[in-house]
């Protein structure tokens, strides 16, 4: 299968493509069942110590963070742009019977389509490098403060792009599920970064397999942090990893912030 788009950063009905492509085999990729027992701490915590009763959680994907956010007792709304995606979240949600409100939609027709405040928003896996711009980053960063109460977190989850680009290492990850092999890769073009998913199965004595791209435009830590500053949001810290250690530019996997709506 050829790439999923050659569309730059940012083209909405491209990223909904992408992901609907990928929603039949995105739990078996990122490891669902096992996350509830690492990452239900650390949730509990936030949901805790910030008085979380109302949450967002936008670019849910199959919502492994809006059911996670649902178990701990918060009223969550789940947004993403594929509709593949919210499908799958559905069945979830039906299978642990959990009630969660789910809204189709882009970060940019967010307050369009999203007419209450939340105690917090959670954006998490990645989904600012779909970003084309600083300034489309920073419009985003505008909406969830407008969908956000006074004194509410925003809790935000992206590479740390700092290490990627230093470091320009090509594959990410390669993971074994079923009988499935998923190689995460990156190519790497000008300012931008072409995220490529290679699926491989054994079938039929041969191996088939199947390739979806799509161009991302890296956040780095500086970018984000001045985009924050500019859209209003104050005490901001820096975390390594949704278990919120230390931020070392060189090291860490993650750049995970934390911020308050001033």
């Amino acid at each position: 299968m050829v790439p999923t788009t050659d569309t730059a950063p940012g083209d909405v009905s491209s990223v909904s493509r992408f992901y609907d492509l990928l929603a039949p085999d995105y739990d078996r990729m990122t490891g669902f069942e096992k996350r509830f027992v690492h990452e239900k701490p650390f949730f509990r915590l936030l949901v805790e110590r910030y008085g979380i009763t109302a949450a967002l959680d936008a670019g849910c994907g199959t919502g492994f963070h809006a059911l996670l956010l649902a178990q701990l007792g918060v009223a969550v709304t789940a947004v993403d742009v594929s509709r593949e995606m919210l499908h799958v979240l559905d069945a979830h949600a039906r299978e642990y019977g959990l009630d969660i409100n789910m809204v189709e939609s882009s970060f940019a027709d967010l307050p369009s389509k999203v007419h209450r405040t939340y105690d917090a928003v959670f954006c998490l896996g990645n989904s600012l490098a779909h970003m084309a711009s600083n300034e489309a980053l920073q419009a985003t960063l505008e909406n969830f403060a407008s969908v956000l109460k006074k004194g509410g977190i925003l809790f935000l989850q992206n590479l740390n792009y700092d290490r990627i680009l230093r470091t320009r290492k090509r594959v990410q990850s390669v993971k074994e599920v079923d009988g499935v092999m998923y190689v995460r890769f990156y190519d790497y073009e000008g300012s931008c970064t072409r995220f490529n998913i290679l699926r491989l199965e054994r079938k039929d004595g041969g191996v088939t397999h199947t390739l979806e791209s799509i161009p991302l435009r890296p956040v780095m830590k500086k970018d984000l942090l001045e985009r924050l500053d500019l859209t209003g949001f104050g005490e901001v810290r820096t975390y390594g990893g949704i278990t919120m250690e230390e931020f070392v530019p060189e090291e860490s996997k993650d750049l995970v912030v934390l911020a308050r709506r001033t």
